[in-house]
């Protein structure tokens, strides 16, 4: 016999009456997932899934091509074993590339090698994410001056050519070798490597309403969705949906697909910038 107390998941259907915008969608997806039921969500309405982040749409009961945002199921509070294994047996590939990176910071910019900052992941709960160090001492301090100067309304905090930022610090932070340390957090259990990017104290502003906190219901990642999505480009309920429908169809394709994109991102970067400093040619 079956279990009769087994919940039965719906599946409901966003509605554009028109003119209905990203906090909309996402406050109808907060509203699915705490009645427990899984959402569509017209592709046409999302055109950040569809054009900035590649994703492919499914074709609902009507024909109408739709993204599906099924529950996450119970929110994972530590890495699984296999993952973070997989992040050791990275973490022992790059280390030669770990000491080389520590020996230049501690010559070129000085002590100390890495930067400790407090983050928040699943849940909103703070852990300590590391990362190779790029900017100058008291850098946190001065970012609330240059927040108030140069931030963009309803983005997160961050700047083209960011004054804070070291002689060694542009390498590494173009090339991402300044979050490889992040694999100590996969190790630790507190990170996975593919999830939403868990954010500082200083961007907690930007949790304005509930349904913000559905990109916390999963644990926090080197690379993501939106990482791939145009990353800083994108608004902050944008990144919210992003990370939430990362989360609603996560599986090992699917955060391949992330990595590979992330990849294909940081060597396109980097020849870009090898072009302009060889003038263009």
């Amino acid at each position: 016999m079956g279990d009769n107390n087994a919940q039965i998941v719906m599946t409901v259907q966003f509605r554009d009456s028109g003119g209905a915008g990203m906090g909309d969608i996402l406050a109808f997806l907060d509203e699915a997932a705490r009645n427990g039921n899984d959402a569509e969500v017209p592709a046409a309405c999302l055109p950040v899934l569809t054009d900035c982040a590649g994703c492919r749409p499914t074709r609902g009961e009507g024909g109408e091509r739709v993204f599906v945002f099924r529950l996450p199921g119970a929110i994972r509070e530590r890495t699984g074993l296999c993952e973070r294994v997989a992040a050791a047996l990275l973490a022992l590939l790059f280390t030669p590339l770990f000491i080389a990176v520590a020996l230049l910071i501690f010559a070129v910019d000085g002590p100390p090698v890495l930067f400790r900052q407090e983050r928040y992941g699943v849940a909103g709960r703070p852990f300590r994410l590391f990362k190779f160090r790029t900017m100058v001492r008291r850098s946190e301090d001065l970012q609330e001056k240059l927040q108030r100067m140069r931030g963009q309304q309803g983005r997160l905090f961050k700047l083209t050519r960011d004054p804070r930022v070291t002689r060694t610090g542009g390498f590494l932070r173009r090339t991402f070798i300044d979050e490889l340390p992040q694999l100590v957090n996969v190790i630790r259990g507190e990170m996975r490597l593919v999830g939403p990017r868990p954010l500082p104290a200083s961007d907690r502003e930007h949790y304005t309403r509930p349904c913000h906190q559905l990109r916390l219901k999963g644990l926090p990642g080197m690379t993501g969705l939106w990482q791939v999505a145009g990353r800083n480009a994108r608004t902050f309920d944008e990144m919210c949906l992003l990370d939430y429908y990362s989360l609603c169809n996560r599986s090992a394709a699917a955060d391949l697909r992330i990595i590979g994109l992330t990849a294909g991102l940081l060597l396109k970067q980097a020849c870009l910038k090898s072009k302009a400093e060889d003038g263009g040619q």
